[in-house]
């Protein structure tokens, strides 16, 4: 082991899950880490819960077909360095305080890579997913992939930011959004439709939000900023939607893993717009809306270091502002049974510091 600055326990609790896919989280005490040469140890103190850690309990959409246990989820974490390993520098030091995120290792060589695209590693190993992540109270993690937070700010509210906030920013930045253009939501009320309202809003974009079944989704997506909601569940989605856009959408961001929400996206889109794809699915968009409106379909998968960059400096700013709700590790299960029905309005944010 390389430098260490803290005295540390033998082992600490952990969420891991060790049956097939569907098995719950178990929460148990595991030796702590000794850094790899390449790695920083990480006393994490918040992770965030993701709609992707559903998938690594679960199976689905980025898991791997057959599941890899024992596995440690979660890939939203923020915590400090406690030790460095041999060669596992890149400018961090103990002490730093960083975030942990989706990716925690690249290839360099592939298409994506050379592209300048690292977010788009075809041979990406995805925190908590193929390794394990932020379920727990110490990680030994490569310092390559760490993330520096900013300092002033609070820790909890930077892990949405780790993978929702940023994959809304990089989703918005890659249409080249124009100031005053408007900008469908759909799932606005969710942990990363909340924020995506928030990064709209921030680069001048006029927001409607589209979610439904319960009247406090809209006032939620009112406070975050959105200037419309419209109620999925009510008659007349795609007429209500060109009416109050004054002809259509310019840019859509779907959120949703559902069919019904890329089929009314082509119908309601102006023009020439651009719809992003991040809802996960086995899905499919007729062509004729696209080829009648001469529609452009992208999608995008969380953003790089510098979409990352960016995107905690207009939260550091105060222009973005993750709504929370605070739950212990050991209702992780709980947590992910609740993202999975659309049970939550924000972002769930695991406390861990009483995991000693």
């Amino acid at each position: 082991m390389g430098s260490m600055g803290f005295d540390l326990p033998q082992t600490a609790p952990a969420a891991v899950l060790t049956g097939a896919y569907g098995e719950p989280y178990t929460i148990k005490d595991v030796p702590i880490p000794v850094p790899r040469p390449h790695d920083a140890l990480v006393e994490l103190e918040y992770s965030g819960v993701c709609h992707g850690d559903v998938y690594a309990r679960d199976g689905g959409g980025p898991a791997p077909k057959d599941p890899v246990r024992p596995l440690t989820g979660g890939h939203e974490g923020v915590g400090r360095i406690v030790a460095m390993g041999t060669e596992g520098l890149n400018g961090f030091k103990v002490g730093d305080v960083v975030g942990i995120a989706w990716r925690s290792n690249v290839c360099g060589t592939c298409q994506a890579c050379q592209a300048g695209s690292e977010n788009h590693c075809f041979n990406q190993k995805i925190t908590g997913a193929h390794v394990d992540g932020t379920f727990q109270r110490y990680i030994s993690f490569p310092t390559s992939q760490l993330v520096p937070v900013p300092s002033g700010v609070s820790l909890p509210s930077v892990c949405p930011i780790l993978c929702a906030g940023v994959t809304a920013y990089a989703a918005l930045r890659r249409m080249g959004p124009q100031p005053g253009k408007w900008c469908v939501v759909v799932g606005g009320a969710g942990g990363l439709g909340h924020l995506a309202i928030q990064y709209a809003r921030a680069m001048g974009l006029k927001v409607l939000a589209i979610d439904g079944g319960a009247p406090e989704k809209q006032r939620f997506c009112a406070k975050m900023g959105a200037d419309v909601f419209v109620d999925f569940t009510a008659p007349g989605l795609v007429e209500t939607i060109v009416d109050r856009t004054g002809g259509g959408a310019d840019y859509i961001l779907v959120l949703s893993p559902h069919q019904s929400s890329y089929d009314a996206a082509g119908e309601y889109a102006r023009f020439g717009a651009q719809i992003m794809a991040i809802g996960i699915g086995n899905l499919h968009m007729s062509l004729r809306p696209l080829l009648k409106k001469d529609l452009l379909v992208r999608s995008n998968q969380t953003g790089t270091k510098t979409d990352m960059k960016e995107a905690l400096a207009l939260f550091a700013a105060g222009k973005v502002v993750p709504e929370l709700e605070v739950v212990e590790l050991g209702d992780i299960n709980g947590a992910l049974d609740r993202i999975k029905r659309g049970d939550v309005m924000g972002k769930l944010v695991a406390d861990l510091r009483g995991s000693k």
